[in-house]
């Protein structure tokens, strides 16, 4: 692994997001681990994952693919994979832990955001992690705008996180993949991001394949 090519913030940043007390229970021995990123962008995380995970994938688009290849210092248990269509280039049950900053939050539907949790769960290893950030809806809607409440969903193209979903819908969508939620970002489920994090737009869920 290139130590020179991942600065302490990105690494701090990383941990911070992704590597929870619950993520760290959940997987004892990342070393040993594969990790797959969804929606990788320029591959600034995976620089970071890859001091963490014995090998790291990135999936993207072959437009964001191109722009993590022309970054230097690429560490060598870093691969990048470009995806055209639905459908994840990875083999089924192939990777321990699933994650994504932002990848979940450019969908234009429902059903697009459920089918990527989905692929997910089809990639991960019985017994494997998913640790997803995704834009929330809060309750402000239900009194603003009370249809947007009632659908669990808003979607705008030109806002910074254009995809939101309420966080029964997520639950919803990781019980449609059989994944079973460990943490979400409420205060019944607290984990050091939720006490860190709780005033954005993004919250997490935390949730791992049943064998």
């Amino acid at each position: 692994m290139n130590q020179n090519a991942v600065g302490k913030n990105d690494l701090w940043d990383f941990s911070l997001r992704f590597v929870t007390p619950m993520v760290r229970r959940l997987l004892p021995e990342p070393g040993d681990a594969v990790a797959l990123e969804l929606g990788c962008g320029e591959g600034r995380r995976l620089g970071a994952a890859a001091h963490l995970f014995g090998r790291v994938i990135g999936v993207d688009s072959p437009e964001m693919i191109d722009l993590a290849l022309s970054r230097p210092g690429r560490a060598g248990n870093v691969e990048l994979v470009a995806r055209e269509g639905l459908r994840l280039p990875v083999e089924s049950s192939s990777v321990d832990f699933v994650f994504t900053f932002d990848g979940l939050t450019h969908f234009e539907s429902r059903d697009r955001f459920n089918a990527e949790v989905l692929e997910a769960a089809r990639v991960l290893k019985p017994g494997g992690t998913v640790m997803f950030w995704y834009g929330r809806i809060t309750r402000l809607p239900f009194v603003i705008n009370p249809v947007t409440w009632l659908r669990g969903i808003s979607y705008s193209r030109d806002a910074a996180i254009p995809l939101k979903v309420q966080q029964s819908a997520m639950r919803w969508a990781l019980r449609k993949a059989r994944l079973r939620h460990r943490a979400l970002s409420t205060p019944l489920h607290p984990d050091t991001s939720w006490r860190l994090f709780r005033g954005g737009d993004h919250s997490y869920a935390t949730a791992v394949k049943q064998r």
